[in-house]
């Protein structure tokens, strides 16, 4: 295969991709190639997107640039999508109030919110623990942050949701 081609179906896995690729199963799909060179060549191509790869000794995907986050969390707030915006408030008390338990997700939201979490779960950005509900990797790599703490205006909006004065 050439180089050409298979920087294209590289951009094409990865970008199809809903989870992170293991480096191991590109070595043996482009076994006649150099992964490392392909994967230079592909982030440097991906310089002025909105998006960049990560990657560690066993996984690799494109993720959002962290400065991009806002953006898009308004872009989706502007969709008419009811879900959508249940799917975005639910998964922003996860992330400032996570550990968090249904009942007071619940309560912060004024209703019910076990169907929102559910479809949260299934796409993997929260994970549930015992009796409460955290963000997952995938939402920090998903929106290019490091840890919680990056998210805007964490620790206040933290003590707000919890109730913490």
């Amino acid at each position: 295969m050439e180089k050409k081609l298979a920087l294209k179906i590289l951009d094409a896995i990865l970008i199809s991709s809903r989870r992170k690729v293991k480096i191991k199963t590109l070595k043996n799909f482009f076994k006649d190639l150099n992964l490392e060179e392909l994967l230079a060549i592909a982030q440097k191509r991906y310089q002025n997107f909105g998006f960049f790869l990560n990657w560690d000794s066993e996984c690799i995907e494109l993720v959002n640039r962290p400065e991009l986050y806002r953006y898009l969390v308004n872009f989706f707030k502007f969709e008419d999508n009811e879900l959508l915006q249940e799917l975005l408030e639910v998964l922003a008390i996860v992330a400032y109030a996570g550990p968090i338990s249904l009942r007071e997700i619940n309560k912060i939201r004024n209703k019910e919110s076990l169907t929102v979490l559910r479809e949260l779960l299934n796409e993997g950005l929260i994970k549930k623990e015992k009796y409460s509900y955290k963000i997952s990797d995938k939402f920090l790599d998903f929106f290019g942050f490091k840890n919680l703490e990056d998210l805007p205006d964490y620790h206040r909006l933290r003590k707000e949701l919890k109730g913490e004065d």
